[in-house]
């Protein structure tokens, strides 16, 4: 099944098989009622004002100006667009973060303490700079004030990289400033500071960097960059007005676990309890989770992601986080094959599954209701061939005559598994609907429905001839408690 990884970050070496963090319930950030405008706009006139004092000075270790000047003219304004000034765009808005902070730094240890966090970031100076304000859950120790802090960040035309300084609460000083740029995506800086009063090189890296979701990580070096041990991650993931999370769902994962006998609800009650919110938090969406219902010993369940560098970047820091070490083996013992899995893409944008409502909470156990029938046809070619065609325009219609709520086609992502350490189905090509019904027995008068459809079994028929291996296998799921996904 899986071998045991470390706890340490810089260190993991396996991921598992299934999921499991824990982390208190999403926080949302405070909405327009509660949220200190006055205490923002304060922050944001003091970051201005150290601007003023800051712009003229020039950080140490800032590269020299580029040899050849920017080309002058109609390409002008593309080469200031590209200079680097909007690397840091992504990051204006409303955060929901997820810390993972180790407790000793420096020390061999493999302690991590997690905390929430909300911020804010604005543009200022015209976008050449900006300023955030984090406030957290956490308190420093022998402290009961809630730890709040402040990002400057300032871009220098004429270096073409960003110094970010950074202030809290319990100082109000300027730390010295981390001096970088941003490179194929990946943003990363130095700088100099101190822990427990010896000098330290320090380094800021950012990736994972999508519409709704970023990553920052710090690191400390006590031997000239020899050797690094990264103390700190922010997980970020944007929220709206209300402070849900938004997903981007470019690639999803169709997940089907078979279980130990009898162990299907224990599964199940972990992960509602302990998977959902931390996988979240770190740049996943879990979309749904389910009941086989054909299959006692069958959990299937599926998560988003808003691309392959994103998705990465999100397992890797699930797998190899502190929480899913405290659950791995309770989860592990329930499961006797987590491989089959299928990952996907939707067939055309307008196909995409639709925003489901608001997750019930934790400790939620009211049944769902509802089915979800997940269809999948195995192919003999990439469904791009022409299958997507023929599906939409004569199967598919057929199935919603039969009384199906279609609500989404997808088919196979090509893409090289970006996370191997979690094998996938490679090299096979399928289609895969979803459909949902109000229940059952609504089920059931569909599939009768198609059973008695001469244009369905010739649409089959005919498809079996040309692109589909064979007839379209059909999942009968019914939604957990929590799952996002159904009716």
């Amino acid at each position: 099944m899986d071998t045991d990884n470390t706890a340490s970050r810089t260190a993991c070496t396996t991921a598992g098989t299934t999921v499991g963090t824990t982390v208190g319930n999403r926080r949302p950030r405070p909405g327009a009622a509660s949220v200190d405008r006055y205490r923002r706009l304060l922050l944001q006139l003091a970051a201005s004002a150290q601007a003023l004092v800051l712009l003229p000075l020039r950080a140490a270790g800032r590269t020299a100006r580029a040899a050849n000047s920017v080309a002058q003219g109609d390409s002008g304004a593309a080469a200031v667009s590209g200079d680097g000034r909007h690397d840091f765009d992504f990051l204006h808005g409303q955060w929901q973060i997820r810390n993972e902070r180790l407790t000793q730094r420096l020390a061999g240890s493999s302690d991590w303490e997690i905390f929430g966090a909300t911020q804010w970031c604005q543009p200022m100076l015209g976008g050449v700079g900006n300023v955030d304000d984090f406030v957290s859950d956490w308190a420093r120790p022998g402290s009961d004030e809630r730890f709040i802090g402040m990002t400057l960040r300032l871009f220098s035309p004429e270096s073409r990289q960003w110094s970010i300084y950074w202030a809290g609460n319990h100082d109000g000083h300027l730390e010295p400033p981390m001096v970088g740029r941003f490179d194929h995506g990946v943003g990363t800086f130095h700088g100099h500071g101190e822990h427990e009063g010896r000098p330290v090189q320090v380094r800021f890296v950012w990736n994972q960097v999508s519409a709704n979701t970023a990553h920052w990580q710090q690191a400390f070096s006590a031997d000239q960059g020899q050797t690094w041990e990264t103390n700190w991650h922010m997980w970020f993931r944007r929220t709206d007005g209300d402070g849900r999370l938004l997903h981007d769902d470019g690639v999803i994962e169709l997940r089907q676990y078979a279980m130990q006998p009898g162990r299907r609800d224990d599964l199940i009650e972990l992960f509602e309890r302990e998977f959902i919110e931390p996988q979240e938090a770190v740049g996943m969406h879990v979309i749904g989770q389910f009941r086989d219902l054909d299959h006692d010993d069958r959990f299937v369940w599926m998560r988003g992601f808003a691309d392959m560098p994103v998705r990465a970047e999100a397992l890797s820091g699930f797998y190899c986080g502190p929480t899913w070490a405290r659950h791995r083996q309770d989860a592990n013992a329930t499961i006797v094959d987590s491989d089959d899995v299928l990952l996907l893409r939707p067939a055309r944008p307008e196909l995409a599954l639709p925003h489901s409502g608001e997750r019930p909470p934790v400790g939620a156990d009211h049944a769902a209701g509802g089915l979800l029938e997940a269809g999948i046809c195995h192919l003999d070619d990439a469904a791009e061939a022409g299958f997507v065609e023929r599906f939409v325009q004569t199967m598919a219609p057929r199935l919603r005559a039969a009384g199906a709520e279609m609500v989404g086609v997808y088919i196979t992502e090509s893409a090289p598994n970006t996370y191997p350490r979690l094998p996938v189905r490679e090299g096979e090509p399928v289609l895969v609907w979803f459909a949902r019904f109000a229940d059952v027995q609504a089920h059931h008068r569909y599939e009768s429905a198609l059973l008695a459809d001469g244009l369905w079994n010739t649409a089959v028929a005919q498809a079996l001839l040309d692109g589909l291996r064979q007839p379209p296998q059909r999942l009968r799921l019914a939604p957990t408690p929590r799952s996002e996904l159904r009716t």
